[in-house]
């Protein structure tokens, strides 16, 4: 049977991902920071693994044992580069041993869409230029970095959209507005965003896994067909809200502010028809009464 670690399988993405693994018959294996943190992981056949992202010696084991890795665990407010690349030293060491015995391993880097940074309406392709946000400039680097591990390491880069979804991914702002009436949003409300549910994206993890000696040192970006524009969301909003919603807007204060400020359209059939792969689920606009209803219960 193959196996996957799953580094961040309590966060939003990792544990979607996780589940999804297992769905596809792997035995998987969840990295969290606490045994309580874990407990819920076994409802879903995953393996609970307790230990810290920053310090590989409590996980190094299941690097050097298991099939796939995939990391969810970017850190938003610690030093993120070198969180990124103890991680990166930690997959070379256990690359090494599993060399000297003809074994190999796929690694799935996970980075993000900002890095296109603005791309406008006019629209790009995801083998344009990146332009990063500042906090990120040393990403597109750590992606090259990642592809080149070792020999032996057959690592996919992804860049996903916006995620929605579940227990609600970006869209939590917006729910949370419905509840108070209010919608805090950073400045420019007429940009375009590239989405897609969590599902989708989580699927799209284990199909590329499972084509890494196709598809190993390629950069995907996995979205939707289509960007979803800001007034849309916000008239859908307000549409299955049952009172009034008021907008507020503000000046970006952080990286998070400065994404959702980003106009991007993107065309990602590349990574479509590489890995044979289509979004099914729900726009967020058509859908958003159901996904509402849905973070409303994980609520």
């Amino acid at each position: 049977m193959s196996s996957a670690l799953i580094l961040g399988a309590n966060g939003y993405i990792g544990k979607e991902t996780a589940r999804a693994f297992a769905r596809f018959g792997y035995r998987v294996y969840g990295l969290v920071r606490s045994e309580e943190k874990g407990a819920g992981l076994a409802l879903d056949e995953i393996t609970p693994v307790v230990g810290d992202v920053s310090i590989p010696s409590t996980y190094q084991e299941y690097l050097e044992k298991v099939d796939v890795i995939f990391d969810a665990s970017f850190p938003y407010t610690s030093d993120p580069v070198k969180h990124t690349y103890t991680l990166f030293d930690a997959i070379k060491q256990a690359a090494s041993k599993r060399a000297a015995n003809g074994g190999s391993l796929t690694f799935i880097f996970n980075t993000g869409i900002w890095l296109y940074g603005d791309a406008g309406y006019e629209g790009i392709s995801q083998d344009s230029v990146v332009s990063p946000l500042a906090e990120l400039k040393w990403r597109p680097q750590a992606e090259q970095d990642a592809i080149n591990l070792a020999p032996n390491v057959r690592t996919i880069v992804v860049r996903p959209g916006m995620v929605y979804g579940r227990s609600g991914g970006f869209l939590g702002r917006f729910f949370s507005g419905i509840e108070t009436g209010s919608i805090s949003l950073p400045k420019n409300l007429q940009n375009a965003l590239p989405t897609i549910h969590v599902d989708d994206l989580a699927e799209f993890y284990v199909r590329a896994a499972e084509r890494s000696p196709q598809v190993k040192g390629v950069i995907f970006t996995v979205i939707n067909y289509a960007s979803e524009s800001l007034p849309e969301i916000i008239r859908a909003v307000r549409r299955i809200a049952d009172r009034e919603i008021t907008l507020d807007e503000y000046e970006p204060q952080n990286l998070f502010d400065r994404g959702l400020s980003l106009t991007q359209v993107i065309d990602s059939r590349f990574s479509r028809n590489l890995v044979e792969w289509q979004p099914r689920k729900r726009t967020l606009v058509e859908g958003i009464s159901e996904y509402y209803k849905t973070w409303k219960a994980y609520q």
